[in-house]
């Protein structure tokens, strides 16, 4: 619990230390690149009573029957998610330290600029969310803050993408070297296996709660190659020793560019199939085929329901 030193003689009225503490770190980076310990280390404080670290909210779609008992379940949509921060800003440095860093802090919370909520597990693994401001609850004051050295806020903020995401998950598979059909040295002619089947057991995991749109980079020298999942694939001609292309299957994004961001949608095939998201497990086998000496790596954000 700090206490304000000189020239404030004010006990802060919170324990900023007890709300969590088998957490490891808890961050909150600003949409200028400030990152803002929420734990406590530098003046701001997460404390008792925050949302958003359980499960999102979700619509159910059903049909009933006059003639059957209760309903039939259709789907669902996860709806976006609400969070709510009791914040506790403080500096011991003076009543215009507390101003500058008040102003500060209140800098990184823009309706227009969304910031990112970390939390890191005891085992070091993070998992974070992208939040938005949406309102400061127009707080009363009671006090001078900057007299106090203090003010509790209640901030709340909007996740439109309601699911927390995990450390992406990244693999990266090329053809073997072609080798003799007739085997070295037989005097046969030099006829050798085509490389193309060598990604057949290509294989990505997927720790997360829900399904994944993978992130493809194929890096030539290619003549041909098909990415996807269960035979929905995405396929693409030849490309260039050294030339890249990033197919995005993500339903907000569905975009082919080249290592330099120019667009490259005019040489998908005609049957390009982008809904092929990975569903949860380990391992999930891929639809993956190529003929060329090059690469594909296939990375995905592994998407969570809670914090933790």
């Amino acid at each position: 619990m700090p206490i304000l030193a000189s020239p404030f003689q004010v006990v802060a009225p919170l324990d900023v230390a007890a709300s969590w503490p088998g957490i490891s770190a808890m961050t909150w980076t600003g949409w200028d690149g400030s990152e803002w310990d929420l734990l406590g280390s530098n003046g701001v404080a997460l404390t008792a009573g925050a949302r958003g670290m359980s499960m999102p909210p979700v619509d159910r779609f059903t049909s009933t029957s006059p003639a059957l008992a209760g309903s039939r379940w259709r789907g669902s949509r996860t709806l976006e998610r609400e969070v709510f921060w009791p914040l506790f800003v403080y500096n011991d440095g003076g009543s215009q330290a507390w101003v500058e860093h008040d102003r500060a802090f209140w800098r990184t919370m823009d309706p227009t600029r969304p910031g990112l909520w970390s939390v890191t597990h005891p085992d070091g693994t993070i998992r974070t969310l992208v939040c938005r401001f949406v309102d400061d609850g127009d707080g009363v004051f009671d006090r001078d803050p900057s007299a106090a050295g203090w003010a509790v806020y209640g901030v709340t903020l909007v996740a439109e993408q309601p699911y927390w995401q995990g450390t992406p998950v990244t693999q990266t598979w090329k053809t073997v070297s072609p080798v003799s059909f007739f085997g070295a040295g037989s005097g046969g002619p030099p006829f050798t296996i085509s490389p193309g089947s060598s990604l057949a057991k290509a294989s990505i995991n997927n720790p997360g709660d829900v399904d994944a749109y993978p992130l493809y980079t194929i890096t030539g020298p290619v003549d041909s190659v098909s990415v996807g999942y269960a035979g929905n694939v995405v396929q693409l001609g030849a490309i260039a020793d050294g030339q890249t292309r990033i197919v995005d299957t993500r339903p907000d994004r569905l975009t082919v560019k080249d290592q330099n961001g120019v667009d490259r949608w005019s040489e998908l095939g005609a049957s390009a199939n982008f809904d092929a998201p990975l569903p949860p497990g380990n391992p999930i086998s891929l639809s993956l085929a190529m003929v060329g000496a090059g690469t594909v790596t296939a990375s995905i954000i592994p998407l969570y329901y809670r914090a933790w």
